[in-house]
């Protein structure tokens, strides 16, 4: 199966400026403050006084909560190439107040992180993965575009890159409706974010979840880890005319991964017009009590557990 956002000006002049407050990084990462000028922008409209803006001025500021999970997540296993990978922050799709971190060591990616602002003014580590095809990869859209004969073969990665005539948009919905919005004379064209495959979309697509971001995230201490090897989910297919397990939650999530190992999430998307089977490779659990999904999809995705739990099912 193919897969597939008016306060005063004296009011934003004062959020301006306080945006272009240097902010001291430790890994020789770039941040994007062009993207977050305009989501903090893009906060005061839609949300005006009743929902504060992240205090980018404070320790809780993104490159700071950035370089803080990083640091923790590279000390688990298969987060190795973080403890030395520099990062660059892309925003989102207008309106969701989040970024991609693509992190990269010695020139390679080494996966990414979803970051989205919260209402109490902290942060929230929506997703995040590792591998050499992270989410919203330049690296993967350019080279499915050029598989799909999309733009000529004879397109270089840099003048792809650097080509303003090819609109590229990244547009985050939620854990897993996230794509490539690209515009190429005229035409617009979907792509999935992880797989760059095209998908059968002739508008934006609509999040599955409207979910209101309160809490951030903390990522303190050590996470409990359960990882099995990878698998190809077309090789069972109990999932195409077979019934799901009866899983709400974590413990009866934990309950059926020990009772098999094996198990597929799927997930239908974009009002039904794509079917997506994951292999299971386990979960991720923290001290503060978030859980995220692993799941296979050309690498390993770690989204939050009860967001997923209510996007799809899970098959024997």
């Amino acid at each position: 199966m193919k897969l597939w956002t008016t306060w005063t000006a004296a009011c934003l002049i004062s959020v301006s400026s306080l945006l272009f407050i240097p902010l001291q990084t430790s890994v020789g990462e770039g941040l994007d403050r062009t993207s977050l000028t305009q989501t903090a922008k893009e906060t005061i409209v839609s949300n005006t006084a009743t929902k504060p803006i992240p205090d980018l001025r404070s320790e809780s500021s993104l490159a700071a909560t950035i370089n803080s999970w990083r640091a923790t997540l590279a000390h688990e296993k298969g987060f190795e190439g973080w403890q030395t990978a520099a990062w660059n922050s892309y925003p989102l799709g207008p309106g969701t107040h989040g970024w991609v971190i693509i992190l990269t060591d010695h020139g390679q990616d080494v996966g990414y992180m979803i970051v989205h602002a919260t209402e109490n003014g902290s942060f929230r580590l929506t997703e995040y993965g590792t591998g050499n095809n992270p989410l919203f990869s330049l690296t993967t859209l350019y080279r499915s575009l050029i598989q799909q004969e999309l733009i000529p073969a004879t397109t270089s990665y840099s003048d792809f890159i650097q080509n303003e005539m090819i609109m590229k948009n990244r547009l985050y919905m939620d854990s897993l409706t996230a794509v490539w919005k690209v515009n190429i004379q005229d035409q617009t064209y979907y792509l999935d974010a992880k797989s760059g495959e095209v998908l059968p979309l002739k508008d934006e697509p609509k999040p599955s979840l409207t979910d209101t971001l309160i809490k951030g995230t903390k990522l303190q201490g050590k996470a409990t880890t359960v990882l099995y090897p990878a698998f190809d989910p077309y090789d069972r297919l109990p999932w195409v005319q077979g019934n799901p397990l009866s899983v709400t939650g974590l413990k009866e999530f934990q309950n059926a991964l020990n009772l098999q190992d094996k198990l597929t999430y799927v997930t239908e998307l974009y009002e039904g017009q794509v079917t997506l089977p994951l292999a299971i490779l386990g979960y991720q659990l923290w001290e503060d009590g978030d859980s995220y999904l692993t799941l296979d999809h050309v690498g390993p995705r770690y989204v939050l557990l009860e967001a997923a739990l209510r996007q799809g099912h899970i098959y024997p």
